[in-house]
């Protein structure tokens, strides 16, 4: 039976037929339980398995300072005709250790089991298998490079030439890459690069957001720049790991499509940029406010087509004097809380940290159902965790001040769409602002004038007169795109000066 599964594996197959024979000699099946450990991580290695049937699954835990209780993720699934361990004791002495735990899925496994010592010495004693080894290893390899090359287009290959003339080239390619973002990063690394520094960047461009099925593009690359809608889950980010990439470089300060604890595992290093413009988004919050109370979108459209007349559909309120909620008082919060002062509203607020500076203005820290209770405006400056996902939900509604003007400027995902879209036919909102969106990753930064849009609920956000939703441009100011570029240069100037992990300044 060993024998037929050697002839299945992929590559275990090249050896000649007496090869084979011998192999199967020392191999021993196991039927392993589901569970059942083989290898574990930081383990010496002294055997290699192939797979008859099941899955074996191997899993690495996060490294680093807090991340010792965490539990394990999945790096990879080992189906039958799967060999692992091999390249370890056909080139390695026992106490090589092992870089992940390995052990039987679902089900439980039948693997076939060689020991490393018995294998050394099959080959000691016939130099012909040696060599065979050195021939079939040799192929494989010959193989996967051809592969990795094909990922490379001719700029990348010409860059691979430069990095050899130059150790000091430091490699970064930029995900999701949109006009603002090509047209002020490229002049500053032009800069940085003629400032004398002996580091020299090269900054490359995709507009191609990271996926599992796009994180190969980063091959020969030390590190990626991501935005808001990147997706580097653990999938994504085993492939970079694999392409080389040492470095997550967000040029946003959320991460919540980041799996951080898969990025430690891999050994990667995480940064991103804490604080852009917390003006520019506070401010954005109140514009959108003012445009869905004053009716502005309505009104200027009215008056382009010569229309001055006054009805009841451009009917606002003075904010003056209405009971004003913000929910989530970090520093964007704060800020917002201090605009907000300035009209002479009541301030409510709520967060799970008290700030003193927002009681010192007035604000009134209470729960969140106070809020849901009191509230004539309610601004969502939350981070998205799984603690505040769907904060606005169906079972909120009903405890909400009807009319109540909603204004988001967060994360769409604070926000289930379906109970927004019901609140807002029902009239139990009065108006909302959108910045954000919680489907948004489809549709923001891409140009859809001219196709359908197949998400039902955004065609019906779209489509309400008092629903105003820009297309995530709250942090979208002069100073705002001045401080992501210098800061996440800045992030990726020191891990290529030698820091890593929590000692970069804004690691995540």
């Amino acid at each position: 039976m060993a024998k037929a599964v050697i002839e299945n594996s992929l590559w275990m197959s090249k050896f000649s037929e007496s090869f084979q024979d011998d192999l199967v000699k020392l191999m021993v099946r196991f039927d392993a339980p589901e569970g059942h450990v083989f290898i574990k991580e930081s383990d010496p290695i002294n055997a290699f398995l192939l797979i008859e049937s099941g899955i074996l699954i191997r899993t690495k835990r996060p490294v680093g300072k807090g991340h010792e209780d965490d539990e394990p993720i999945e790096i990879e699934r080992l189906g039958p005709g799967r060999a692992t361990g091999f390249l370890h004791v056909a080139g390695c002495q026992d106490h090589e250790v092992a870089y992940a735990t390995i052990a039987a899925g679902e089900g439980g496994a039948k693997v076939w089991v060689g020991a490393g010592g018995q294998f050394r010495k099959m080959c000691d004693e016939n130099p012909k298998h040696s060599a065979e080894v050195i021939k079939v290893l040799s192929l494989v390899l010959r193989q996967n490079t051809k592969i990795l090359r094909a990922t490379l287009d001719p700029h990348s290959i010409q860059s691979d030439i430069l990095a050899i003339q130059n150790k000091n080239v430091f490699k970064v390619l930029c995900y999701d890459t949109t006009s603002w973002v090509k047209e002020n990063f490229e002049p500053s690394v032009t800069s940085f690069n003629e400032n004398g520094k002996d580091l020299k960047l090269e900054m490359d461009f995709t507009q191609d957001r990271l996926d599992a099925k796009t994180a190969k593009f980063a091959a020969s690359y030390d590190a990626v720049c991501l935005f808001v809608n990147d997706t580097a889950d653990a999938v994504a980010l085993r492939i970079l790991s694999m392409c080389g990439v040492k470095l997550i470089a967000m040029r946003c300060a959320g991460f919540d499509r980041v799996d951080v604890k898969a990025c430690k595992t891999f050994g990667m290093s995480i940064t991103r940029v804490p604080a852009y413009s917390p003006y520019a988004v506070a401010e954005h919050a109140i514009a959108l406010l003012m445009s869905v109370n004053r009716r502005i979108t309505a009104a200027s459209a009215r008056v382009k087509m010569s229309d001055f007349t006054l009805d009841s559909s451009l009917l606002g309120m003075d904010i003056h004097g209405k009971t004003v909620g913000v929910m989530g008082t970090g520093k964007i919060g704060r800020i917002l809380c201090r605009i907000i002062n300035g009209f002479g509203a009541n301030l409510l607020v709520y967060d799970v940290f008290e700030s003193d500076e927002v009681k010192g203005m007035g604000g009134k820290y209470v729960s969140q159902d106070e809020i849901w209770k009191n509230c004539d405006v309610i601004f969502l400056m939350m981070p998205l965790l799984p603690a505040t996902k769907h904060t606005i939900n169906e079972k909120v509604l009903p405890k909400l001040k009807k009319g109540v003007i909603l204004i988001n400027t967060s994360r769409g995902g604070l926000i289930d769409t379906a109970a927004l879209v019901s609140g807002l036919r029902s009239g139990v909102f009065g108006g909302c602002g959108l910045d954000v969106f919680e489907n948004e990753g489809d549709y923001f930064f891409r140009d859809w004038s001219g196709e359908a849009i197949e998400d039902n609920e955004l065609v019906s956000l779209l489509g309400s007169n008092r629903v105003i939703m820009t297309p995530h441009q709250a942090f979208f100011t002069r100073e705002a795109i001045d401080n992501i570029v210098s800061t996440t240069l800045e992030n990726i100037s020191n891990y290529a000066s030698g820091l890593r992990g929590d000692n970069l300044p804004n690691a995540i």
